[in-house]
This record gives C-alpha cells, sequence and structure tokens, in this order.
C-alpha cells in the first residue's frame, strides 16, 4: 500500500515496458507504449473501512473493473474492463496491491491478478486477471507504480478548472473538461454517492485550499536542489547540459566549467516538489511541443523567456533514482540527454524512454556549484528562496573574470554578510576535507603517482616531483577569512597556488596551474577541500579539480585543473602535515620546577609567538595533540647547516625508540641515530633517556649510519 498511501493518481507499467490504458471507447483497458497520455492515468481511491484495498479510476470516470467474461473461449484469463458499477461497494473494482520487490501485484477479491498479456495476437496488448501458472509468465502480473504528482481538486472546481490554472502536474484545464465533464455530466450517469465521494476532502483535497499534500508527496529527487543555487547536470555520456551562445538551445557538452553549463535553481512558490532551471543568459529551461524530428516521439527543449512565470513548461520535477535524478515535466515526460549519430548526438529532448538501452539517458547527475547563499531570515529578504527574478541572482554570472561568489556577495550586503559568516550565520558550512587542512600550518601534496606537488625554482611553474623532502614541496595553508571551506597554499617562494584560465594545450580541456602573487587575493587562489575516503580533492570556485597528468610529454609531471571524464583518481590527493599550527599560549603551562629541569636539558623548548598564535583561527584554542618535532639531517662529518630550513612533523609517541622509527620513516634512512646539539659547544649528545614532559617541541639532528662522527 506504500505505493498507493499518499497518490493521488498514477500510471502502471508492465513488464513489457507498457503503461495500463484506458481506450476511447470507456469501456476497453489495454497496454500501450505512450505514457504521457491522459489515458494512461489512473486515480487513486482508498477504500472506506478497508485500509489494504484500492480503487483506481480512468481519466473517464470509470472504474478498473475485474470482470468474469473470458478474453477467449477456453482461456482461463478473465477481461479487465473500465466502467461504473451499481454500487461503489461491488469488490470487482477493488484492487488489493501486494509488494514485490520494487514491484506490485494487484490482487481482486476472488484471488487473481491483474496480468499483462504478450506474446502474438490476439493476445497482445492485453489485460486480463489470472493466476500465472508458467514459470514464464510470473512477472506477467508484476506492474511498475509511477506516482503522477497531482492532487484532484474537488469535484465542484474541476467543472469550472478551464478558467482557473491548477498546479503543477494536474491535469490541464483541457484535459479535465474532455475527460471528466462528459464522462459525468449529470446525476443520471452517477449516482449520488458517487458524487459524494468524489468530492469529499477525505480522498481529494484542495490544492488551492491545501498546499501541505505537496509536503506528503515531495520526491526525494528535492534534495539535490534544497540548498542549491545554482547547479551543473551531467548526462549518462559524462556530458554537461548546457546553454548555447544563441540563447536558444540546448545541448549537451564536456566542457563542464563553462558559465554556459551552470543552472541557477528558482523554487516555485507554493509547490515544494518543483524548480525552474535558469541559464547564464537570464533564460529558462523549457519543454516545448515542437517536435524535435519530423515523426520522432522526441520533442525540443529549449531556452525561453516565458510571458508569465506560471507556464507549467518552464518547472520540473526532481525524482531520485539511486544517486541520480530524473526531471520530470508536467506532462510526465523526462529530460533526456541524446546519444548516437547526429542529428541526435548531443541534443537533449524531452520524451519517454521506451527501450531497455535508454532507460538511463533520462538520469542526470547533479554537481552543485558552490554559490550557496545563507538561509537565514536576514539574507532571505534580500535572496528570497521563492524569488523568481531576484536581482542578486541576475546581477551574478559565475565567470572566471570576476571574484569569488562569496567576494561579490560580500559587495553586494557589505559587511553584513561577512559578520554572519564570522558569527557562524551563513549556510556555507565547513567541507568534511577541512579536517585536513584545520590544524595544519604547512603541508605536502602527494598525486596519486606519488609525487609531490612541487613548486618550481622560476616562481611560476608548478609540477610533480618525487622529491618530498625539497622545500619547493611544502605548501603554507592559508585560512579564508569568513569562509569554512576554502584555504589558500603558499609556495616557499611566497607565491599562491593559482588557477588561470589560459589552456595547457591547444585544443585540450585542461588549464594552467600556476604560482602567483596577484595584488588582489580572488577566487583564482582559493581551493575548496572535498574529502574522498583518505584522500581529498581540491576544487577551485568555478568546479574544476587540481590535477596531477601521467602519461607521455608533455602531459608527464604537468599539473592543470579540469573535470576527469576517464582518469577519476587523477585528482585525488594525499595530505601530509609538516607543521601543525601551534595552539594559544594560554594553553602552555609551565611550572617553576620544569624551568629548572629544562635549564640543565640540551633541548630547545619554544613557546608559539605572538605573530605564530594569530594564525591558528584568531587564536581560538585548538586541542593540541602530540609534539613538534624539528630536525635536520647530518652530513658525513656530522655537520649541520643551521642556515637552512629544517623539517618537522607532529610526534605523537612517547619513548626515544618511537621517535627513532618515526624520523627513519621521514627521512628514508636506516640504523640511524637521534641526536640532540649543545648550542654551547655544538656537539652531538645521542638521546637515551626519556623525552621531555609536557609534550614540550624538540629539535634534534638525524645522523645517518654512514656518518664519521664521534658522538659525545
Amino acid at each position: 500500500m506504500e505505493f498507493f498511501n499518499n497518490a493521488k493518481a498514477v500510471r502502471l507499467k508492465s513488464h513489457l515496458d507498457k503503461y495500463l490504458l484506458a481506450d476511447d471507447d470507456e469501456q476497453t483497458v489495454r497496454q500501450s507504449r505512450n505514457g504521457s497520455s491522459k489515458k494512461a492515468r489512473w486515480a487513486v481511491e482508498l477504500v472506506e473501512g478497508n485500509p489494504h484495498l484500492i480503487r483506481l479510476q480512468s481519466c473517464f470516470g470509470g472504474y478498473l473493473i475485474a470482470s468474469d467474461e473470458p478474453l477467449l473461449l477456453g482461456v482461463t484469463g478473465k477481461k479487465v474492463i473500465q466502467g461504473i458499477p451499481e454500487s461503489k461497494k461491488d469488490p470487482c473494482i477493488e484492487w488489493e496491491p501486494i509488494k514485490e520487490g520494487y514491484k506490485v501485484k494487484l490482487r481482486t477479491k476472488s484471488g487473481k491478478f491483474l496480468r499483462a498479456n504478450g506474446a502474438a495476437p490476439p493476445f497482445r496488448n492485453t489485460i486480463t486477471h489470472d493466476i500465472p501458472h508458467r514459470t514464464a509468465t510470473q512477472d506477467w502480473v508484476l506492474w511498475e507504480v509511477d506516482v503522477v504528482e497531482i492532487s484532484i481538486v474537488e469535484f465542484e472546481h474541476l467543472q469550472s478548472c478551464e478558467s482557473s490554472p491548477l498546479s503543477s502536474f494536474a491535469w490541464s484545464p483541457d484535459e479535465f473538461s474532455d475527460s471528466f465533464t462528459p464522462s459525468v455530466p449529470s446525476s443520471a450517469a452517477v449516482s449520488p454517492n458517487y458524487q459524494a465521494a468524489i468530492s469529499s476532502d477525505t480522498h481529494w483535497p484542495s490544492v488551492a485550499s491545501n498546499t501541505s499534500g505537496f509536503a506528503s508527496c515531495r520526491q526525494g529527487g528535492m534534495g539535490f536542489f534544497d540548498k542549491a543555487k545554482a547547479v551543473r547536470l551531467q548526462s549518462h555520456l559524462g556530458k554537461y547540459l548546457v546553454a548555447d551562445d544563441d540563447e536558444e538551445t540546448v545541448r549537451q557538452s564536456r566542457n563542464g566549467s563553462s558559465s554556459k553549463a551552470r543552472w541557477t535553481v528558482e523554487y516555485v512558490e507554493g509547490k515544494s516538489n518543483v524548480i525552474r532551471l535558469k541559464s547564464c543568459h537570464g533564460l529558462y529551461l523549457t519543454a516545448t511541443e515542437e517536435a524535435f524530428l519530423l515523426g520522432a516521439t522526441g520533442r525540443k527543449v529549449r531556452q525561453t523567456l516565458p510571458a508569465k512565470k506560471m507556464n507549467s513548461s518552464i518547472e520540473w520535477e526532481p525524482i531520485k533514482e539511486g544517486l541520480y535524478v530524473k526531471l520530470r515535466t508536467s506532462e510526465g515526460k523526462f529530460l533526456r540527454g541524446n546519444g548516437g549519430p547526429p542529428p541526435w548526438r548531443n541534443s537533449v529532448t524531452h520524451d519517454i524512454p521506451h527501450r531497455t538501452a535508454t532507460q538511463d539517458w533520462v538520469l542526470w547527475g547533479v554537481d552543485i556549484v558552490d554559490i550557496t547563499l545563507s538561509d537565514t531570515a536576514s539574507l532571505s529578504s534580500s535572496l528570497s528562496a521563492s524569488s523568481t527574478f531576484s536581482s542578486l541572482q541576475d546581477g551574478y554570472s559565475p565567470s572566471p573574470d570576476r571574484d569569488s561568489p562569496m567576494a561579490y556577495l560580500s559587495r553586494m550586503n557589505g559587511s553584513a554578510f561577512i559578520k554572519q559568516a564570522e558569527n557562524g550565520n551563513a549556510s556555507v558550512k565547513p567541507s568534511p576535507g577541512m579536517e585536513f587542512f584545520r590544524k595544519a600550518k604547512s603541508v605536502r601534496l602527494r598525486s596519486h603517482h606519488q609525487k609531490y606537488l612541487i613548486a618550481e625554482r622560476d616562481e611560476e611553474t608548478v609540477i610533480q616531483d618525487r622529491s618530498g623532502t625539497s622545500k619547493h614541496a611544502k605548501w603554507t595553508v592559508e585560512l579564508v577569512e569568513g569562509v569554512d571551506n576554502l584555504v589558500r597554499l603558499k609556495s616557499c617562494c611566497g607565491k599562491y597556488l593559482t588557477a588561470i584560465d589560459d589552456q595547457f594545450l591547444l585544443g585540450m580541456t585542461g588549464q594552467k596551474v600556476v604560482q602567483s602573487l596577484p595584488r588582489k587575493l580572488d577566487s583564482k587562489v582559493e581551493w575548496e577541500p572535498i574529502r574522498e575516503g583518505f584522500q581529498v580533492r581540491l576544487k577551485t570556485r568555478y568546479g574544476n579539480y587540481l590535477r596531477a597528468n601521467g602519461g607521455l610529454p608533455p602531459w608527464r609531471n604537468s599539473v592543470t585543473h579540469d573535470i576527469p571524464h576517464i582518469h577519476q583518481d587523477w585528482i585525488l590527493w594525499e595530505v601530509d602535515t609538516i607543521e601543525i599550527r601551534p595552539p594559544s599560549p594560554k594553553k602552555v603551562e609551565r611550572s617553576e620546577s620544569l624551568d629548572e629541569d629544562l635549564s640543565s636539558s640540551s633541548f630547545q623548548l619554544r613557546t608559539p609567538s605572538q605573530h605564530e598564535s594569530c594564525d591558528s583561527f584568531g587564536g581560538s584554542p585548538v586541542k593540541y595533540e602530540g609534539r613538534v618535532i624539528h630536525y635536520h639531517v647530518a652530513d658525513d662529518d656530522g655537520n649541520v647547516d643551521d642556515g637552512i630550513e629544517g623539517h618537522s612533523f607532529n610526534f605523537k609517541g612517547q619513548n626515544v625508540e618511537e621517535l627513532t622509527q618515526k624520523l627513519e620513516e621521514e627521512t628514508e634512512l636506516t640504523n640511524i641515530t637521534v641526536c640532540s646539539k649543545n648550542k654551547i659547544n655544538g656537539k652531538l649528545y645521542p638521546l637515551r633517556l626519556g623525552l621531555p614532559p609536557n609534550n614540550a617541541t624538540m629539535h634534534v639532528v638525524v645522523v645517518p649510519s654512514t656518518s664519521r662522527v664521534e658522538l659525545s
């Protein structure tokens, strides 16, 4: 019954992918592939006093009836017809839904099942009720239930529906006038009890008077769009829905980074399960009635700006299908990304797929473009979720030449938005990938090729290299003020990792990644970490990802930003924390006895400076785990160049043995000796006792086994 409890009208699809259809003679019931016809819609009535039974009423007002008349003489199957019984309590119009996986069987009171017949005529496309005895026909009684999201209004309102627009996904006025009115013109055709039942609010709530009915019928597909202000839609071919420059055509393209692939999401006031999609040209995605090709079923999808916003042709209902979504029109058709040879290739239509091979052509992946605005009341006044022609949205068209969306909003709303973001009221939520960078002061990024992201000495090029110990593999982490899910990465040259618009190679989709120091820190130097298991993807503000390329030169060791269509793991990076953000000075407690112990020790303890404390979330307390180990590797003579910056890492061990093992992993050396250096005489002393208390920071020297130095 869960298939029908919240449904006001449904379509039933057989194992042959054909729909149960009420014929024009108002008596025959058959199968047809034309699921978009109003004759394929069946209104659902719940049987009073029996919650397990339903009645199905056709668009002509007749009920689905299990008759006692055989389909053919000598055959067990009995006819199923449409008609109006003498009494609504007649059990021949009552059906019991029995769930069978994702499908349903409809059982009559006599124990037989609604059956869609196949094979040669006269059985082809017929409907009977029978009990299947052969294994080959067991699935002939299984039906898929496609809920048509409409609310049938009161009977009195149906007669005047020609002049009153109904809600989305309701039958159009001409369908009501053509279908219901001739079939039930007066009480002569329908009993008073039947009219009372039709007009009852118990089974037929009014859309105009009660919008809460939509909430109960809300499809899971709205979860893809609830908090999105702009999205990209990717078809089964890995191509994106694109609004062409002629401001009319809609097609598919692999260039998902273009602003033409971004669609602004608008919610329809009073309809919680419907959205509109607006292109970068300010036009709406529209399901037209114009045939794509003469004789073909698919209809064109265009960009238009209708005279009235209430036009149902620009409204789409998202229906969740696993990790994908189907976008359904008010006529029951679906947005379809076509494949095959021209002219079908890259075209977009709205249609109902009948072949098994094309069922996934109506599935779309939803990629949310992160320009999510605030959900708070202060910002909702300037950008309401129900506002369809917001001046703020119209003013912003994503372009690589503009500032980031957050910077744009800052200019539009002044300091109010930034203040809300600082207070935690903005809707930009911390990304799960931020946990890799939140406590890190500097990191190394290792690609799937086991190579590190390197800032070249020319202070411009960014490449991959296996030398992870080089200072050029070290990237300082900067958190973007007012935004919790963005970071900047600064190289040892003092320049930022930047996604620019220049093509890496002419004719290729990848764009260059360089080091730069812009006059104004804009969105090109901002990256959003997105966690992927134990790795991270770094996304630009315009939807591309930092990508470590492989293959032959010139691709080998290059770094670009792009959307991968084949090599999905090329955008995954492992994050190695080199330095952690020191805690607030208030968290470092030192007693007098500890000071006395430390004065006789050869270790150098360092308290975070005021400048370093300001780097850690404005001095906010951070839970500190382990200690920071700074180390240098001595040469064969035991010399250490203090002028060269050493390396550091966070160490959570408790003894010298664990520290030695960790340093062997870091340096990739074996049989090392961990020493401390006396600052007075410069001699090296091996660590033999325990580590200093209170997780104090340590400066040590690693002496390789090949060294000739004599240790004290």
